[in-house]
């Protein structure tokens, strides 16, 4: 306990600041006077609570109240607290925040700021028909029962409506960003890895006095990206490496290393493995993104959310299987998201957790129809 002395009444304030708030703002100084409650992270230098004063004097607050009781100055001495420390939050906002050595002005200044741009517009290079195709796509042809080519720019605005999904805390939709991060993950390892063998047999034959140049195309074609989302820059990096894959498969054809067969194998292999990713991410998306389904989130799978609520769970199930419980409760989680997993409360953690092994009990039970959970390295 510390003292304090009486104060004249002032209008009720704001309650007590967090931690944080307590952190930020400097320390105000404490008068003398009579007995009060105190806590560790009292933004006065005495310690005194106003939370734990307003518990106090709830029920002489509730009245009557009179002058005469011994409670009226403790009363007067938290109105007063209050009001004080109002002043000092409504100080502490305007100035943003800054230190005492920052003036308002340049305090001010910083709501001025504009938005992170680009600042030169992103470009790529693409120099092969087939980096080109795996790229743009392609539509059924009319009349023809060939199916269509999902591109990497139709992937890359699927991975965008995916990643805001996450947003909502749609659980399949960072099943889907993790599924595809994974794959691509392997690609990108493979086509690294023929690269560099590639390489080296060009660089071997330049030790020995053979100097073979790299094909590229006499009018490269220069594309302006601008991604509305991190994921459509992953695909932008697929494509180049793929491109310049496919330039190395067909040097190495030209100069006889290898047999056209050969090239046309290695980049028919990886064609098929990127468009297979493609097909999955796309349809996700397809999926995820109708209106029966599109307000999915984790809070649906708790037994009492409702029957609208239950039918997007039982969508979701039937089409893509049970979710991975490592999934649902944030264990495993793609690389960008929206999703805000700071503000849950340790209720609500522990309910992802008692969810998660519920459908874990759900999996080994045997999982739903949909997107094939046998895949090697996937969740």
């Amino acid at each position: 306990m510390a003292t304090t002395r009486n104060k004249s009444p002032k209008n009720a304030a704001a309650s007590a600041p967090t931690s944080q708030e307590a952190a930020a703002m400097p320390s105000i100084p404490a008068p003398v006077g009579f007995a009060f409650a105190t806590e560790p992270n009292s933004p006065f230098s005495d310690g005194y609570s106003i939370a734990k004063e307003e518990a106090a004097l709830a029920e002489y607050m509730a009245g009557p109240m009179s002058e005469t009781d011994p409670l009226y100055d403790r009363y007067i001495e938290l109105e007063d607290r209050k009001d004080r420390l109002e002043r000092r939050k409504v100080e502490f906002d305007g100035r943003k925040g800054a230190e005492s050595v920052v003036t308002r002005q340049e305090a001010r200044a910083i709501d001025a700021l504009g938005a992170l741009v680009d600042e030169e517009v992103d470009q790529m290079t693409i120099h092969t028909k087939e980096a080109y195709r795996m790229f743009m796509g392609r539509t059924r042809e009319p009349g023809k029962e060939a199916a269509p080519i999902i591109g990497g720019r139709r992937v890359a605005a699927a991975l965008r409506g995916l990643w805001v999904l996450t947003g909502y805390d749609n659980p399949y939709a960072d099943w889907a960003l993790l599924r595809h991060e994974q794959t691509i993950d392997e690609i990108c390892k493979r086509l690294r890895r023929e690269t560099k063998e590639a390489e080296s047999l060009l660089a071997d034959l330049k030790k020995k006095g053979l100097s073979f140049s790299i094909l590229q195309s006499a009018e490269p074609k220069v594309l302006n990206l601008g991604y509305r989302s991190p994921y459509g820059y992953a695909i932008s990096t697929l494509i180049v490496e793929f491109d310049y894959f496919v330039r190395l498969q067909k040097t190495l054809a030209r100069k006889t290393l290898r047999s056209d067969d050969q090239a046309r194998q290695a980049i028919s292999e990886l064609t098929r493995f990127i468009r297979r990713v493609f097909n999955e991410t796309a349809r996700f998306d397809r999926w995820l993104t109708r209106e029966e389904v599109k307000a999915l989130s984790r809070s649906d799978f708790i037994p009492e959310s409702g029957a609208e609520a239950q039918k997007r769970v039982e969508f979701a199930s039937e089409v893509f299987g049970i979710v991975p419980s490592e999934v649902f409760t944030g264990k495993l989680h793609p690389r960008h998201s929206r999703r805000r997993t700071g503000d849950l409360t340790a209720a609500e953690r522990h309910l992802l957790q008692t969810l998660g092994a519920h459908l874990d009990d759900i999996a080994q039970g045997g999982s739903g129809a949909g997107a094939d959970q046998s895949d090697a390295g996937l969740v």
